[in-house]
Order: C-alpha cells, then sequence, then structure tokens
C-alpha cells in the first residue's frame, strides 16, 4: 500500500513529466503481461513509459487544469512521454509485438492451423487429446506426427481449453500482445486513436485535395494570391 508520502513524490513525478516532456501518452495496460511488456518497451527509442495509479494521475491532470484528458484515461494506466514526433512514435509503439500462448476463451485474431510435422511429443496417451480435436495424427521416431492440415479456430472464433492446450504441447504461442495507446498529447493537441491509425498518405493526399478545393473557391469569389 503506497504511504501519503509516497504518493506525493509520485505526484510531483508527474507534474514534472508533465511539464519538461512535449508528448504526453496513455497506454492501457490491461491484461498485458509483465515479462513481454518489458521486452517490448527496451526496443523504444527515446521514448519512456512508466505505470501510475489512476488516481494519482486523475489528481495531476485536475492540478494541471487538462480535466479534459480524464475520459481518454484506461483503467491501468501507464504514461508514456518522449520528445518525439507522436505520429512517429505511435508507428514504432504500434509495429511492437510478441506473443503468448493461448487461454480459454481467448479470441483468435487470426486463423489458427496446424501444419503437417513430427512434433516433440512422445507417443502414448497424448495422441487421444490430438484425437479429440479430429487432428490426423501418427507416429514417427516415437513422436506424435501430423500428417494433415487442421484449422483449430477461425478468426474472430473463441479458443476452447483442448485447444490451448494442445497448442501449449506444440509450444505454439498464438496470441499477440502489443503496448496499447489510449491517446497521445502534444501541447493542446489531442490525438486519439482513430487519429493516429492515419497513415502519412491519407494525410498528404488530404491536404493535396484540400488546397485544390481552396485554389477553386478563391478563384470563383475572386481572391487573387501568389498560391493561385
Amino acid at each position: 500500500m503506497l504511504t501519503k508520502e509516497k504518493k506525493s513524490k509520485m505526484l510531483e513525478e508527474l507534474l514534472s513529466i508533465f511539464n519538461n516532456y512535449k508528448v504526453i501518452g496513455f497506454i492501457d495496460l490491461f491484461n498485458t503481461p509483465t515479462k513481454e511488456y518489458r521486452e517490448m518497451k527496451k526496443k523504444l527509442k527515446d521514448v519512456n513509459i512508466k505505470f501510475f495509479k489512476k488516481s494519482i494521475v486523475i489528481k495531476a491532470l485536475e492540478k494541471l487544469g487538462k480535466q479534459n484528458l480524464i475520459n481518454y484515461l484506461p483503467d491501468q494506466v501507464g504514461i508514456l512521454y518522449t520528445n518525439r514526433n507522436p505520429f512517429e512514435v505511435y508507428k514504432e509503439v504500434k509495429s511492437l509485438v510478441t506473443y503468448r500462448f493461448a487461454k480459454e476463451g481467448d479470441i483468435a485474431e487470426e486463423d489458427i492451423v496446424l501444419k503437417p510435422m513430427v512434433t516433440n511429443i512422445p507417443a502414448g496417451m497424448a495422441i487421444a487429446e490430438f484425437q479429440k480435436l479430429k487432428i490426423e495424427v501418427g507416429v514417427e521416431q516415437g513422436k506424435i506426427a501430423i500428417k494433415k492440415e487442421k484449422k483449430l479456430a477461425g478468426k474472430g472464433e473463441k479458443i476452447t481449453k483442448d485447444i490451448a492446450n494442445i497448442l501449449q504441447k506444440l509450444n505454439i504461442k498464438p496470441i499477440p500482445i502489443r503496448i496499447k495507446v489510449s491517446c497521445l498529447i502534444e501541447g493542446n493537441l489531442i490525438f486519439g486513436k482513430e487519429i493516429l491509425e492515419l497513415d502519412e498518405k491519407y494525410y498528404s493526399e488530404r491536404i493535396i485535395e484540400a488546397f485544390f478545393v481552396a485554389d477553386r473557391i478563391a478563384e470563383k469569389i475572386g481572391i487573387i494570391t501568389k498560391y493561385n
């Protein structure tokens, strides 16, 4: 349990981060395994992420007069802080992905398909587990061999306990783990996920389109400038 003194120090540290860094972000740490999260965090360049209790973040935002940002806070919040361009940072964060074993109830993001192969699982009782899922198997060199390609779960389908057990036995980690960004803030600008997802090509096309629309309007109403 955090003491009053520790809470005060964390609040001071958080206020210092807001005042000394160009870009601040809120990271959703819910259901993110610590080991995998740390591995991904190490790969970020000139980007820091630190965990703070949500109540302390709310207090900091209130002190800064930024109560409008409270709605962007996830339940388990990490604070990202950097001086880099927010779109570059988001692109880099989004590219980081690692994988974990499936658990019962997970949703498959892509089709989970077993290819024909000789496994490292000794032939024996485990054969029945494969057969239960209608996976065609045989025995080669004392090991269970998958004879025919088998789709265990389709994209968007829930993973069952039996499927999760087989995948773990095969050392297959099908569930992606990413650092989830709720929003990035630069000055008074708030970039939600829906804005950060827009790529550079989209922006450049929209800027060119806006220029030509403005140019046509200016000509029609008789405003002549060096640009048109």
